[in-house]
């Protein structure tokens, strides 16, 4: 009928062509006209899911009709394994309730769409007598997220890879590092002409060069991971510089460099042993690039609530575009040929001022040398420490009983470098055990005052040691340490957990190792 609201426009153009508005009521709107321009599919079903209307978009999403789609069952166009989550869905509609969920549409060409359904019941007088479902096409997101996850999970996967092989190559060289080391040290207590003693002392700096080296690469791995660690402490600045000097004298006399310090009594919140490493790596590059008769000067001072320490040196300089990817792995000047290095000091020093709370940053320019400048929190000096009450003690006198020390160890030469070392304290011996299964039965037969456990043995961990010693009532109070070149903080960790008293990592220093072994075997 004409004067049917129902049939009603929004605007009605008269034969003239003038426009008229009218006042518009919500029986005024066709549900068509205004799904038809929504980007999402709209579909409406029955009590029995059929299909009662679809708009256009719905229709492309299934790459068919809407007329197609009408009279037939909503099952027909989803996934069959998604047929159980859809009847559930419309059954909870059939309560009243709206529901949002994942589902799967087979479209006609056989390709799945990935699509998010909302869906809400009709009423007509209170009564559900229909539904209707939104739905978007998120087959693409879907698709990207996977990629994104996939992406994620190689990268960590990668990441894993890349620390496990630094821990196998860093325990693969501290093993054989340790004996050099240990042997050397030995040598130094022995009366040795001037020298010998220097070439000791020369064989002990090299091994502690490598050390460092390894350590190096396992911090890189573990900043690449973002989970670098520090110990932070007071630290005198002059100290650090001191000693970061004395470790790059011999090359800065070979470069005939000289190196001024102007450093004064300033302490900062620092890891001593980072500190150094950052200022060594300053050093050796402003001694290695800075050319013969280059003069390095070191200083440091308070600026503001910032302790800054630097390293200037009279070198040809760095252009911009270097300065920008410096610090960045592998990166090296285009003037390092003939220069040894990996590339990576600059990268790892970058990463140990992130760990101390502080920032690495320089000013250069080609051809008016370099400054690298190290910036920390400032700390109080603190009180002057006790004396340490257990230092080494090598008796002279026998003791009245022997006590023994079991060592759990596969390698010949580090068991070598022990019983020397064991015998260097009166009344103590050394029993050695190359296997799990050895040091398990050993352990309480020969109940020995201290134990020392190696991990990666022949037929399994001295974990598995550490954990029958723990077990045994008779030896639980027996004190254990894990002397490993494997330090990742898994390993360390774990030998927390299981209850050894200390973690010991190779290569060791001889005179504390000496005061540890004399004061748990008393």
């Amino acid at each position: 009928m004409p004067g049917d609201p129902r049939t009603a426009s929004l605007n009605v153009v008269t034969d003239h062509g003038d426009r008229r508005g009218t006042t518009a009521r919500p029986a005024d709107i066709d549900f068509a006209d205004l799904v038809r321009v929504l980007h999402e599919g709209v579909w409406v079903i029955d009590l029995d899911g059929i299909t009662l209307y679809a708009n256009q978009r719905m229709a492309d999403l299934l790459c068919t009709t809407s007329e197609a789609m009408v009279d037939r069952s909503v099952l027909e166009f989803f996934f069959e394994p998604d047929h159980t989550l859809l009847m559930e869905q419309m059954a909870t509609r059939l309560h009243g309730a709206s529901n949002d969920y994942v589902a799967r549409l087979r479209r006609t060409d056989g390709e799945l769409v990935q699509v998010r359904v909302h869906a809400s019941p009709l009423r007509r007088d209170g009564v559900v007598f229909a539904s209707v479902a939104a739905m978007s096409d998120i087959t693409e997101l879907t698709l990207a997220a996977a990629d994104g996850e996939v992406a994620l999970h190689e990268a960590e996967e990668s990441r894993r890879l890349r620390t496990r092989l630094m821990s196998w190559v860093a325990h693969e060289l501290r093993t054989p590092l340790n004996t050099i080391s240990g042997f050397a040290q030995l040598l130094r207590t022995s009366s040795l002409p001037p020298r010998d003693l220097d070439r000791v002392n020369n064989i002990l700096a090299a091994s502690a060069h490598v050390n460092g080296l390894i350590e190096d690469l396992l911090d890189y791995t573990r900043a690449d991971s973002a989970t670098i660690e520090a110990h932070i402490e007071p630290v005198a600045v002059a100290d650090a510089f001191a000693e970061a000097v004395s470790l790059v004298a011999g090359v800065a006399q070979q470069q005939q460099v000289h190196i001024d310090r102007k450093v004064p009594d300033l302490w900062v919140m620092a890891d001593h042993r980072k500190l150094v490493g950052v200022l060594v790596n300053l050093l050796s590059n402003a001694v290695k690039y800075g050319g013969a008769g280059n003069v390095v000067t070191v200083y440091a001072s308070t600026v503001g609530d910032r302790v800054e320490c630097s390293v200037t040196d009279q070198g040809p300089g760095i252009t911009l575009r270097h300065q920008r990817t410096i610090f960045q792995p592998f990166e090296r000047l285009d003037h390092a040929e003939g220069i040894h290095g990996t590339g990576l000091g600059l990268a790892i020093a970058d990463a140990y001022a992130r760990a101390m709370h502080g920032t690495l940053s320089l000013e250069s320019a080609p051809g008016q040398g370099t400054t690298f400048t190290i910036d920390l929190p400032p700390a109080h000096r603190p009180a002057a420490a006790p004396a340490p009450t257990d230092a080494p003690a090598i008796h002279e006198e026998a003791s009245e009983s022997v006590r023994t020390v079991l060592y759990v160890e596969d390698e010949p030469l580090n068991a070598s470098l022990l019983e020397s070392i064991v015998s260097l304290l009166p009344g103590r011996r050394l029993h050695v055990e190359p296997t799990v299964a050895g040091g398990i039965a050993a352990a309480p037969v020969i109940r020995p005052a201290l134990v020392l456990l190696d991990l990666n043995l022949p037929d399994g961990s001295g974990f598995d040691v550490l954990r029958s010693i723990r077990n045994n009532p008779d030896l639980a109070a027996t004190p254990v340490f894990i002397l490993s070149a494997d330090a990742t903080e898994q390993a360390t960790q774990r030998a927390q957990e299981l209850g050894a008293d200390r973690f010991i990592t190779k290569p060791f220093d001889l005179e504390q190792f000496l005061s540890l072994l004399d004061h748990h075997t008393q």
